[in-house]
């Protein structure tokens, strides 16, 4: 209890001599640490401090600083965001493999360029691209045929594509459906791509994750997912028939 008054006044003291200049909070409370004061003795409380000393200040480097902040806040914020995915669009891109390599991938049956690993059996599930080559070589419509075969009847009549996250979609317009054996019924979609299903194709080709969805009359849709191989054959026929001189109309 005897000590309080004391301690009471050295606070008030301590007040005093920060308001007409004498001292510091650094020279009175932050003793041992560095001190920009010249004084007799170390710095603490209690200390009788001879002349106050400013810290030096290189203005040239503050303002060299100041001026890259300035410099900084003149770009637009969109311009410092990275860019968003996007959905891919048509490329006439370059295509960097031989006709001998892409042939090495596809099959030749009645002059019909396909996939290796697919038939047109209406008994077979597939999704891929084909055309017909011409008696000179060249390349006639390239085609998108959609295979379905199960016991659940669908009557898809649209089919959407989710590609790299974006969707795209398709519009059948040769269907056709019968039954196959037991319960199971095919169904299947074979038509010529146009200019509008350019986008589709591109990504369809290109992507590195697709899944696709028929849409069916009774509400109770198909998913699937594309398997890597199916993709890499949607490359490999585009690559062919534009080399054969195959263009989407």
């Amino acid at each position: 209890m005897k000590n309080k008054p004391q301690v009471r006044l050295l606070t008030i003291a301590a007040a005093v001599a920060m308001i007409v200049g004498t001292t510091s909070c650094a020279s009175l409370f932050n003793a041992g640490r560095a001190c920009h004061c010249t004084h007799e003795g170390q710095c603490g409380v209690g200390a009788a401090v001879v002349a106050h000393q400013p810290v030096e200040r290189d203005s040239a480097a503050d303002d060299s600083l100041l001026h890259a902040l300035l410099d900084l806040s003149k770009y637009e914020l969109k311009s410092m965001l990275p860019e968003a995915p996007k959905p891919m669009v048509w490329k006439d891109d370059t295509i960097s493999e031989t006709r001998e390599e892409l042939l090495e991938r596809v099959k030749t049956t009645n002059s019909r360029i396909m996939p290796r690993d697919v038939t047109m059996d209406n008994s077979e599930n597939a999704i891929y691209l084909y055309y017909n080559e011409n008696a000179d070589g060249t390349a006639g419509p390239l085609h998108l045929r959609i295979q379905y075969y199960a016991d659940d009847p669908l009557k898809f009549y649209e089919v959407v594509f989710l590609i790299d996250g974006f969707e795209y979609r398709f519009k059948p317009v040769n269907i056709e459906r019968g039954k196959g054996k037991g319960r199971l019924i095919w169904e299947h979609s074979d038509d010529v791509l146009k200019v509008e299903n350019k986008d589709l194709l591109y990504a369809l080709s290109h992507c590195h994750w697709a899944e696709m969805t028929l849409l069916a009359t009774n509400g109770i849709n198909h998913r699937k997912e594309l398997t890597e191989d199916q993709i890499e054959d949607f490359y490999h026929v585009l690559q062919l028939y534009r080399l054969a001189g195959g263009e989407i109309k």
